[in-house]
């Protein structure tokens, strides 16, 4: 059972900013993509959208659709799980703590990065992993999406977390998940292309992203500057094509994960020493389920609309 029973879902004709006042308490958020706007609510609002729309000039309302937040998450329902001694929890739910487990709450909305995508537990395990051999003080999360990793690297130890998205709702959904978690003043949500922040500096850079925005950050020299670099969203060709360039760099591959064909990179600058066998190459833990992360959504609502009834 999640937060929301169904979605109520307008798909407007061009991308817009909504504030939450503007609709009330029912109003969950505005998605922007390729052009257009969805706006999402927890209730029907078929005449307020309409009135709304019409009074913005230019903007029309091209379609309305309902789904169960279940089939948004892709039919999973979302529950507490385990990643080394990280616990992602709902918001709605309870869990059991065992001692010196970390507690992560996540109210994920409409956004995309629940945690059950294996490139998001790679980079939890990655993240765990790091923390056990080193301390990153400042952390750069570049493409946050709900804000899972940003807050997993501030429970773990960072002092500052600078999260970027360069989609609006994910900002949004990111900031309420960090007052969720009270981190506010070690976690900072900005919106922003990831090219424009990869400069700033920090021990540690999360990049859960699509291929071709890493792929355009190797090619910036401050990318690998950082004293680490965990890389996700990869396949295997993709992968390989990465290790293959560290030759170029000061940076070695400390670890490598894969699970169902997504592949998971942590890299650190040659100066970092060798950890223990916990540093040997070996296979992620298997996860269940597959869904999109936030950079790799890309035209993904207009092909769920093929669904909406």
């Amino acid at each position: 059972m999640g937060p929301y029973g169904k979605l109520f879902i307008y798909e407007l004709s061009d991308e817009i900013s909504v504030r939450g006042g503007v609709f009330g308490p029912d109003f969950i958020g505005c998605w922007n993509e390729a052009g257009s706007s969805f706006l999402f609510f927890s209730r029907r609002h078929d005449k307020e959208v309409k009135r709304w729309a019409a009074n913005q000039g230019s903007v029309t309302l091209v379609s309305r659709h309902v789904m169960n937040y279940r089939d948004w998450q892709a039919g999973d329902d979302l529950k507490p799980f385990r990643v080394e001694k990280l616990v992602v929890c709902p918001s709605w739910e309870q869990v059991e703590m065992a001692d010196e487990e970390i507690l992560i709450r996540l109210d994920p909305g409409v956004v995309f990065g629940t945690g059950f995508h294996p490139t998001t537990r790679g980079c939890l395990k990655a993240l765990w992993r790091i923390y056990q051999v080193d301390s990153p003080q400042i952390v750069l999360d570049i493409g946050t999406g709900t804000g899972i990793l940003a807050i997993a690297a501030a429970k773990l130890g960072a002092l500052k977390v600078v999260a970027i998205d360069l989609n609006e709702l994910a900002v949004e959904t990111a900031r309420k998940n960090v007052m969720l978690n009270g981190l506010e003043n070690q976690v900072q949500v900005k919106w922003g292309e990831a090219e424009a922040f990869i400069g700033k500096k920090a021990d540690l850079v999360l990049a859960n992203l699509h291929f071709q925005v890493i792929d355009a950050l190797m090619k910036r020299e401050e990318f690998f500057s950082k004293r680490w670099i965990v890389v996700s969203g990869l396949f295997h060709g993709q992968a390989s094509g990465i290790l293959e360039s560290l030759e170029k760099q000061h940076v070695k591959a400390h670890d490598s994960m894969e699970d169902n064909r997504w592949v998971t990179l942590t890299l650190g600058n040659k100066s970092v020493e060798e950890g223990p066998e916990r540093w040997q190459r070996r296979k992620a833990i298997p996860i269940v389920r597959e869904k999109r992360s936030i950079e790799q959504s890309q035209d993904h609502i207009k092909n769920r609309k093929e669904n909406w009834p």
